[in-house]
């Protein structure tokens, strides 16, 4: 399945939002997730269904002041 990943599109056999995170080598725990410009709590991550064409956005909090 094809689908946009932080701008980017990518090929994924990924059917859960949470296996994505886990092939593109995301920590689950350290991240904020939107599909299509929705947020996805990280409690959803685990039954939110991929679908083609959708655009994920996956932000690391950064440090710093």
């Amino acid at each position: 399945m094809n689908l946009y990943l932080n701008g980017k599109r990518i090929d994924t056999q990924s059917q859960t939002l949470s296996e994505l995170l886990e092939e593109q080598q995301f920590d689950c725990t350290a991240v904020a997730s939107a599909i299509d410009g929705n947020f996805v709590p990280r409690s959803q991550y685990a039954t939110t269904v991929l679908c083609a064409g959708q655009k994920i956005e996956v932000l690391a909090p950064m440090q710093g002041g």
